[in-house]
């Protein structure tokens, strides 16, 4: 009996792919502090959305989790 496989992301894909759209979410609210001249919780969204841009490719290769979907993101 073959195992099926359902299309699509696999579960290890999206824990790094949540990262990445926590990191763009960030950084756009980033951006929206900085409109309403809050300077500093922009500089805190932007370099939170950094930390988080950096560890999401970290995250996808620990867990193999690799995904074109996820380079595109």
């Amino acid at each position: 009996m073959e195992k099926y496989q359902r299309p699509g992301i696999t579960l290890r894909a999206i824990a790094p792919n949540a990262v990445t759209a926590m990191a763009f979410c960030t950084g756009l609210s980033g951006a929206w502090f900085a409109m309403q001249g809050r300077w500093e919780a922009a500089l805190a969204a932007i370099v939170g959305a950094g930390v988080l841009d950096g560890m999401d490719g970290r995250i996808a290769r620990m867990l193999k989790g690799e995904s074109r979907f996820g380079a595109e993101l």
